[in-house]
């Protein structure tokens, strides 16, 4: 089972050095709560749950959010910060994804 870290680290991009870093913790830390090695601490959950804008629960329990139908505003708001992180290549292609979903309309 992977961990619910590593799985929002990976979805959001960051590379465990960064993430550790806005964390304040070590890089190795890092690694042993993605590894579920040691639990994680709830500074640590705190910050994480503030990145990512997930629950404490979600944190604690290891267990990914479940999508709703109804999360379409804070899903645009994610496309809409991330997109200016995406390469060339990345911005492209959800231009030509946007573009023939808006021709089905």
């Amino acid at each position: 089972m992977e961990s619910v870290v590593k799985i929002l680290r990976e979805q959001n991009r960051y590379t465990q050095t960064r993430l550790a870093q806005i964390l304040g913790i070590s890089r190795p830390a890092l690694i042993n709560y993605e590894n579920m090695e040691q639990d994680l601490p709830l500074f640590v959950v705190k910050e994480l749950s503030k990145l990512f804008n997930v629950s404490y629960e979600c944190l604690i329990d290891n267990k990914l959010p479940d999508s709703e139908p109804g999360d379409d505003k804070e899903s645009l708001n994610k496309i809409c910060k991330w997109y200016p992180k995406l390469k060339q290549s990345e911005k492209t292609a959800v231009y030509e994804m946007i573009r023939i979903m808006a021709s089905d309309l």
